[in-house]
């Protein structure tokens, strides 16, 4: 995996994990911290993906809490705070209309009993 041959990505619900809120963050850094800024987002754990982008927004990334309350204290708290960030347009997501791409497995029983049908 070091050699970048292999990637491996994860996808899953939030809301199992509690993380009932999410939106898409649109992050305007000053170009000389734009690295710095982005390198720091990335160890958020609020930080769910986050990206460099052209245009008016240089950085943009999901981001997901527990609830709107713990939205605001991020953007408000860590967010709010990084040296760097000029400013910030957060887009809650309202309702998701398509997240995981494939279809999830059906367990027919426990595995003792699927591995007996094999």
């Amino acid at each position: 995996m070091a050699s970048g041959a292999i990637y491996i990505d994860v996808e899953y619900a939030p809301e199992i994990f509690g993380h009932r809120v999410s939106a898409a963050l649109w992050i305007t850094a000053a170009p000389a911290t734009l690295h710095r800024v982005g390198q720091a987002l990335a160890r958020h754990p609020q930080i769910a993906h986050a990206t460099a982008t052209a245009g008016p927004s240089n950085i943009m990334v999901t981001a997901v809490s527990r609830s709107t309350a713990d939205l605001y204290g991020y953007l408000s708290g860590p967010l709010g705070a990084l040296e760097g960030v000029q400013h910030v347009e957060a887009t809650p997501y309202l309702r998701r209309v398509k997240q995981l791409t494939y279809a999830r497995a059906r367990r027919a029983g426990p595995p003792s009993a699927r591995a007996a049908r094999s």
